[in-house]
């Protein structure tokens, strides 16, 4: 739990550098009263120098929140906490972010159906002493949908702005069969190691 902390947490400027709303939920039902600033930061990293989808997506968190941290370096009321993340879905040695459009958004579905793949968020926390970086991976199952059903759910527009082309907290969660792993993994923002963090942080202060 992170109430030993939350104390510590309500004097601070917490910044999530990400528009995510499910990302934001998160943090927020947590009680941490967070700020969002988007990053810009154009994830241009080269996936083949990394034999580890982990540390690619954990790089690009950290790349998002170093965006954000170089921005604000000039605001009188500098932030205490920055946090960033960043999540893909891998199908072997394939990864699906978002959807360019909608046919490609029926492309990444078809590829997922009645398979297992892997969901990997990374996470980077920044405070102006200490950073820390790390990745948590789901295995998620979609089930054996038919091309209408995925043509259907890409309608509903949902998909376009969720990596894989589905949103589990949403209707996108109906297509899917089973998870191993962290829900909230797969969501965007792995909830237990993140508060684990939090916690070593701020417990002691």
């Amino acid at each position: 739990m992170l109430e030993p902390t939350l104390h510590a947490l309500s004097s601070l400027r917490v910044i999530l550098a990400s528009g995510s709303p499910r990302r934001r939920e998160i943090i927020k039902n947590l009680g941490i009263n967070v700020e969002c600033i988007t990053s810009k930061y154009d994830e241009n990293l080269d996936r083949n120098k990394y034999s580890n989808h982990g540390d690619y997506v954990q790089d690009l968190a950290y790349y998002k929140v170093q965006d954000v941290f170089n921005n604000l370096k000039s605001d009188s009321a500098k932030p205490s906490l920055i946090i960033g993340a960043d999540t893909i879905v891998t199908l072997g040695d394939e990864i699906f972010g978002k959807p360019k459009d909608a046919a490609d958004a029926v492309r990444i579905l078809s590829s997922l159906a009645n398979k297992e793949h892997v969901v990997y968020t990374g996470v980077c926390m920044k405070t102006m002493e200490k950073e820390i970086k790390f990745y948590q991976s789901a295995k998620v199952t979609v089930g054996d949908i038919s091309m209408e059903q995925i043509e259907s759910y890409v309608k509903t527009g949902e998909p376009m702005d969720k990596a894989g082309g589905y949103g589990i907290q949403g209707t996108g969660g109906c297509l899917i069969e089973s998870i191993s792993g962290d829900f909230y993994t797969v969501m965007g923002m792995p909830l237990y190691t993140l508060v684990k963090n939090l916690n070593q942080l701020y417990s002691s202060k």
